[in-house]
């Protein structure tokens, strides 16, 4: 029998076989969410991919929660002054009508901010805002004052559920059946209340250090009872977390030498990530080894799709496009590869 590393990479190996061209998205959730607490490590970028690859099936809402903006950028590459975003209607929301009226309509046609998304599935997004790195002080303000009032559970309870309320009635109102989170690094504020919101998360891993540690402390936050996550669901009336649906290995292969292969480092990385899922395996929808989906170093692909909002499938390979002030970069043969691996890890959702 395979161990759980062999699995996982024969999982990626037979995933790229040139007779494997079948895209069965499962999709056992409506909510997923997007997150690590670690920056760098492209997951914007993957959040804008696969919100391409959902809308193809499925109509899908996509909200940025992270006070950077690069997914709201990529969704909106026309660059469109925007009137509303998601703290508009989360604030009032979480502190009353004196901070302003809770708007009906907080979404945007995609396809009428990205033409890449004109001939799929009528799908909508939800901007980020800046002033969601000041967001975390007013709701743990709330959360300790709904704490010690009569009912407190349910009180609680409200407000943990203000983005999973505000987004709901946002993708009855656009009749989307699929929503996708996109988090910041940081697990306060908005982070708390998307992993609140959502039914199973994805969690991008760089091969690095530091990313197999923020894994590390996501699971053990996800599953530790002890944890700030799980002690407010308590608070809550006994809230459930979300489910973790896949693992995505990013980078894999960029320091390799040899066409296809991973380097040594990279296959370390992996073994230590597939361990540290392998001690949180209760936390998954699957067995842990199933989770895995491995994706390469998207090199320029990557860059032009998250720069210019052109999800990686549309790229033209042996195509330039302009990034930057003169910075030309080219879409090689790899992006077939890429592709692959994208449409794999939307499989495993």
């Amino acid at each position: 029998m395979a161990s759980g590393i062999e699995k996982i990479i024969s999982n990626h190996e037979a995933s790229l076989t040139d007779n494997n061209h079948a895209y069965v998205p499962k999709f056992s959730y409506k909510r997923y969410c997007v997150t690590n607490l670690r920056g760098g490590i492209g997951k914007s970028t993957l959040s804008f991919n696969l919100a391409y690859l959902m809308a193809c099936v499925k109509s899908t809402l996509v909200s940025d929660l992270c006070a950077q903006g690069n997914l709201t950028d990529s969704l909106n590459n026309r660059k469109d002054d925007l009137s509303v975003n998601i703290y508009d209607a989360i604030q009032p929301r979480l502190l009353g009508p004196a901070f302003g009226d809770i708007p009906e309509d907080i979404s945007y046609l995609i396809s009428g901010k990205n033409d890449e998304f004109k001939g799929i599935k009528a799908s909508y997004f939800v901007p980020s805002s800046p002033n969601l790195f000041a967001f975390s002080s007013s709701l743990y303000q709330q959360l300790q004052l709904a704490s010690t009032q009569a009912d407190s559970a349910k009180k609680v309870r409200n407000i943990l559920y203000t983005i999973k309320t505000t987004l709901d009635q946002e993708a009855d109102l656009k009749k989307c059946e699929l929503q996708l989170i996109d988090c910041s690094p940081f697990y306060s504020g908005a982070t708390h209340l998307a992993w609140c919101a959502s039914e199973a998360l994805i969690i991008p891993v760089r091969v690095d250090e530091h990313s197999i540690r923020s894994l590390e402390l996501t699971l053990d936050m996800l599953g530790n009872q002890n944890s700030d996550f799980n002690q407010w669901l308590k608070r809550g009336g006994d809230m459930k977390p979300p489910k973790v649906a896949a693992i995505a290995m990013t980078m894999v292969g960029a320091r390799s030498n040899v066409k296809k292969s991973k380097d040594r480092a990279s296959l370390s990385f992996i073994e230590r990530a597939y361990a540290v899922a392998n001690k949180y395996r209760h936390l998954f929808d699957k067995e842990p080894d199933e989770a895995f989906a491995i994706t390469d170093d998207f090199t320029s692909s990557g860059r032009i799709s998250g720069a210019l909002g052109i999800p990686i499938p549309k790229l033209q390979i042996g195509k330039s496009y302009t990034i930057e002030p003169k910075k030309r970069l080219e879409v090689y043969d790899a992006n077939k590869k890429y592709r692959k691996e994208l449409e794999y890890l939307a499989s495993l959702l």
